[in-house]
């Protein structure tokens, strides 16, 4: 007879098991708050908003590289000029849009004032178009103040014509008027004058050269406004573009309008002349140049100065009337300096040792 021995066990063998450790309640809030978050922006990413557009700082980019001219001797400086841009967000998403109500350096506006009637791609067209054509001026006012004559002032531009005014369905965008009067009108300002030298009610005759070439021959009788004649137009002068000495382009990709001109200008000069315009500075242009010089307006200048901050220029030269824009973004941390015309941005070189010599200079 067999004897049974202690802790003898014919059955199957029990044994405790311990629970698995749980994460603490902290850390499982965190991972739903972020996956919450992470699925929230997602979903915001997805949502666009087409009533608006973001416009955000861009960048600098030194001129130089992207010039380039054949058949002409030029010349390498120490200084810098660069012109600046700015980024526009035709398409932006809703986190986008968050993103640019909690960054001061973004701009947000309706669409209708950035495009007006324009699609994304009439609008990118466009730009490209107001580039080349700023090229294309400031080429020609670059090599006008060294002595060739590339430029002829050829009668008044409309520019835009005033609804319910005696210009209203008589002119039009496009149209140049070259005599008033039996005056000869070569410039804006040739025109301003015989329409001030009239009164409100006075006939005003005229002649105008259309898009086609032909002329027309005009008379109204001029408004009053503030006590003075009136014809209801805004202008600017016509100048008829000879063919170049030399060709010259610019290489540059993904960037329209015309805010470049007034770098460009200044660039072209630094590269056709021996000297050291720029005084071995970094300078960042933007503005408008029309063939006469004059600078004009551009937009989105606080975005752009605040590309300007990053990047290390000594000076930055604006349109006259938009340097407190400029101003309340760099302070003092950039000497911004406004000029009305290419006359006193090279005063301006010139006061910093720049060598301006071989440039004609208009007093």
């Amino acid at each position: 007879m067999s004897e049974l021995t202690e802790n003898e066990d014919t059955g199957p063998e029990v044994r405790e098991v311990s629970p698995a450790p749980r994460a603490p309640t902290w850390v499982l809030i965190i991972v739903g708050l972020a996956s919450l978050a992470m699925v929230t922006g997602l979903v915001l990413d997805r949502i666009a908003i087409s009533s608006k557009v973001l416009t955000s700082p861009g960048t600098t980019r030194n001129i130089a590289p992207m010039l380039q001219v054949q058949d002409s001797k030029t010349y390498d400086a120490d200084g810098r000029i660069e012109m600046v841009t700015v980024k526009s967000n035709l398409q932006p998403s809703l986190l986008e849009m968050i993103g640019g109500w909690l960054d001061d350096s973004i701009e947000i506006s309706d669409r209708q004032q950035i495009l007006g009637n324009r699609t994304i791609e009439q609008n990118r067209t466009l730009g490209r178009e107001q580039m080349a054509r700023s090229l294309d001026v400031a080429t020609r006012v670059a090599l006008e103040r060294i002595g060739y004559d590339v430029i002829s002032e050829a009668g008044a531009l409309i520019v835009q014509v005033v609804p319910e005014t005696p210009a209203d369905r008589v002119l039009y965008q496009g149209d140049v008027i070259i005599e008033a009067e039996n005056i000869r009108v070569v410039t804006a300002s040739d025109l301003s004058a015989v329409v001030q030298s009239k009164s409100p009610g006075d006939e005003f005759s005229f002649s105008v050269l259309q898009i086609d070439g032909s002329i027309r021959k005009e008379t109204v009788s001029l408004a009053e406004r503030k006590g003075k004649a009136f014809l209801g137009v805004s202008i600017s002068t016509y100048a008829e573009m000879a063919e170049l000495p030399f060709k010259i382009e610019f290489a540059v990709e993904r960037v329209g309008g015309p805010s470049a001109g007034l770098g460009l200008t200044l660039a072209l000069l630094e590269r056709l002349l021996p000297g050291e315009l720029l005084a071995g500075l970094n300078v960042v242009a933007t503005g408008t140049v029309d063939p006469l010089g004059n600078v004009g307006p551009v937009g989105g200048v606080e975005q752009k100065s605040h590309s300007v901050m990053r990047s290390g220029a000594d000076l930055f030269l604006v349109p006259a009337n938009q340097v407190d824009q400029a101003t309340a973004v760099l302070g003092d941390m950039v000497e911004v300096v406004g000029v009305e015309n290419l006359d006193e941005a090279l005063a301006k070189l010139k006061s910093l040792g720049g060598d301006v010599s071989g440039i004609e200079i208009n007093s």
